[in-house]
């Protein structure tokens, strides 16, 4: 009852304002809501690919099913409910596992504080109220529920043989969350790896036989088997693509080890100067010494995975270096190799299980020695210090500006933030300002001068500026790191401002050249370029129709299958268009065959 008041107290300011960042994809789902009803696929909703994330887009569903529409708070009202169940399997877990430690006569009193831990973690706020994170609450609980599954079933049969049967039904239920918690997100991967730990950590069998020569031999050969199948996943297949990133792989991960040990301390002692949502800009490792916090960073990352190593059958230290190793672990995807974005708080929704554990069973041992009334005061100093903190950060939850304004106040510059924050300037009229933060981006953050000098293109537009030959100059000066989606996004509010006004500040002529060249880089890497040639197409359109359909036949018949679709759609817009009677029945077969 005290962690659903406390609970309710941190996250009531949350539940309001506007969904943020890529929630806004939930608008996309109520668009199939309103023209397909109940007559909907799962491939209808999907997020990525066909059929992917299907648990918790079908939630989704619901929810809007339900309130006949997207409601942020009630969509932000499930997500917080789901979280206090998921800390109720936090507390089924973390008891279960403290069961096989010396610490078994307190588990359910380190269990719930653990929970309770877990469940107003100012980071954790993150993996709630980002709405469309959902997907990782779902994974989260079915892959919790797959963990206690088996740590019961496995310790009930310790220390004796289980019958076949017994192992088969075992390993069917795991199977089956892991399915789940996969049908709800990627990370359910890991669900062995946490099961591999378990092993190691709680129970004397594996390490036993492992130090065996039939383990030594049985461990090499799974080693290469690993080695070789992660060879061939990796091989040709996209996964390390860093074309669309301002970092390299080894600069991601190194940059990794500073973020982590952000994490660490945010999740045990988080401050206030780190609640912002937007954390994009944050300064890239480009080297051991490049910040020089780099290295000690690894340093430190390394030692913690010695003293798990060296711990693991500890009788006292084995369970906190359990819980270390849980915490790695559940970054192991993440927050590794693969070019995702550096920094999302989100991430920590699982993995932080471990930390808290680690950190909880070490604070008991601590407060044991000193006098009650002391070791209570600072719990409950600790406790109301958290979800002060959780409270704050729930609150830029539901306040862009606020939001925007605590990104920008850091030393490092948030894109995202700035850009933001530009276009609540530009809708109160403020063009100053919001030219003056676009300056900034163009200058601290070079790889994402492109959306800002677009954006700014946008305001010179929308404002009844003059044509700025310098601005179109500049505008043709891209990387292939600039190549993004956001770009597309900026281009997409430059179109329509000029549909709407044939501004004298955008050059058509000039601009058109410079987005085909745009396409032609990323068709140049392999890479799709159907958002930019469908901006292409709309701007070829807004003076010459037919001029816009040539040019994406062009590009279909070159063999770019996007610009066929965004052809389609053109052509139904205008049946006047004329297209070759090759492509017309090229666009139909396409047509026949679906997307």
């Amino acid at each position: 009852m005290f962690a659903a008041l406390l609970t309710g107290l941190v996250y009531a300011p949350g539940l309001s304002g506007d969904l943020h960042l890529d929630s806004g994809k939930l608008y996309q789902v109520e668009q199939v809501y309103r023209e397909q009803g109940s007559a909907v696929g799962l491939e209808d909703l999907s997020f990525a690919r066909k059929f992917g994330r299907v648990i918790p887009q079908l939630s989704f569903y619901l929810n809007i099913a339900a309130s006949d529409g997207v409601d942020p708070f009630e969509i932000k009202l499930t997500n917080v409910v789901i979280h206090f169940i998921n800390a109720f399997m936090v507390f089924l877990f973390v008891a279960t596992v403290l069961q096989r430690t010396r610490y078994c006569e307190q588990s359910h009193l380190l269990a719930a504080a653990v929970a309770l831990l877990w469940l107003i973690s100012a980071v954790n706020v993150s993996g709630v109220l980002y709405a469309v994170q959902r997907m990782n609450q779902l994974a989260t609980l079915f892959s919790l529920a797959a963990l206690v599954l088996y740590l019961r079933v496995r310790a009930a049969s310790a220390g004796r043989p289980g019958s076949a049967a017994r192992w088969a039904a075992l390993m069917t239920g795991v199977s089956l969350l892991v399915v789940l918690a996969y049908a709800c997100k990627e990370n359910a991967l890991l669900i062995p790896v946490f099961i591999l730990l378990i092993e190691i950590f709680l129970f004397p069998d594996l390490p036993k036989w492992l130090g065996t020569k039939a383990g030594k031999a049985a461990a090499a050969t799974v080693s290469l088997a690993l080695i070789a199948l992660l060879i061939g996943v990796f091989s040709g297949s996209g996964l390390l693509d860093y074309s669309e990133r301002t970092f390299t792989l080894g600069e991601r991960v190194l940059t990794q080890a500073r973020i982590l040990w952000i994490y660490i301390g945010q999740l045990l002692v988080p401050t206030t100067g780190a609640i912002g949502l937007y954390q994009d800009g944050i300064p890239v490792s480009t080297g051991l010494f490049s910040p020089a916090s780099t290295v000690a960073a690894v340093a430190g990352l390394a030692g913690l995975a010695v003293f798990a190593v060296m711990n693991s059958r500890h009788q006292t230290l084995g369970i906190i270096a359990f819980g270390l190793a849980f915490f790695l672990a559940g970054h192991g995807l993440e927050s590794s190799v693969f070019p995702l974005e550096l920094y999302y708080e989100h991430r920590n929704y699982l993995p932080s299980t471990g930390l808290y554990l680690a950190f909880v069973v070490s604070a008991y041992w601590l407060l044991q020695r000193i006098p009650m009334r002391y070791a209570a005061g600072i719990v409950v100093i600790y406790i109301v210090g958290i979800a002060f903190v959780a409270h704050g950060k729930a609150v830029t939850w539901s306040d862009q500006r606020l939001a925007y304004s605590l990104a920008l106040e850091r030393d490092y510059l948030s894109p995202r933030a700035a850009g933001g924050m530009a276009q609540l300037y530009l809708e109160e009229g403020n063009v100053a300002p919001a030219v003056a933060l676009l300056d900034r981006v163009i200058a601290e953050s070079p790889h994402e001068a492109l959306r800002a000098r677009l954006q700014k293109l946008y305001v010179q537009c929308a404002t009844g500026a003059p044509l700025d030959e310098q601005l179109h100059a500049q505008l043709a000066n891209v990387t292939g790191r600039e190549l993004t989606i956001e770009v597309s996004q900026a281009i997409s509010n430059v179109v329509n401002v000029y549909s709407a006004t044939r501004c004298e500040a955008i050059s058509v002529e000039r601009l058109i050249p410079t987005l085909q060249s745009i396409s032609a880089a990323l068709r140049a890497e392999a890479r799709s370029s159907w958002h930019i040639d469908y901006y292409i197409g709309e701007l070829y359109a807004t003076f010459d129709s037919q001029q816009a359909a040539g040019w994406l036949e062009k590009l279909f018949l070159d063999g770019e299958e996007s610009a066929g679709w965004v052809l389609i759609e053109l052509l139904d817009r205008d049946e006047s268009l004329q297209v070759g009677s090759g492509t017309s029945r090229a666009l139909d077969a396409l047509r026949a065959r679906g997307p």
